[in-house]
């Protein structure tokens, strides 16, 4: 991977789905270089994920630097698993990165 054409793949999602990014992920060879944020609380187009008696559900971020190519894989398992869990409110973004 040439570290001067990075990707920046950031994934927010319930901690609900977690070990399913993971399976796929093992099965794809991809996403071994990550740093995972527990315990994210926060709102956004789906339910809250607070981590209080109301909404008790917490989320996760992932970030991913990585190629082009990969990211691209990453995007479709991204999409793959919003199809699948359609109310767990999964986001995804990315970006150009540098490796300094």
């Amino acid at each position: 991977m040439n570290k001067d054409n990075l990707v920046r793949v950031e994934i927010i999602f319930s901690q609900a789905v977690e070990e399913d990014f993971f399976e796929i992920f093992r099965h794809e060879k991809i996403g071994y270089h990550y740093s995972k944020i527990d315990n994210v609380t926060g709102s956004g187009f789906s339910n809250p994920k607070l981590g209080d008696a109301i909404w008790p559900q917490l989320n996760e971020i992932m970030v991913i630097y990585c190629s082009e190519a990969e990211a691209e894989k990453i995007i479709e398992v991204v999409e793959r698993l919003r199809r699948h869990y359609p109310a767990e409110g999964i986001a995804c973004f990315t970006s150009e990165a540098q490796c300094r």
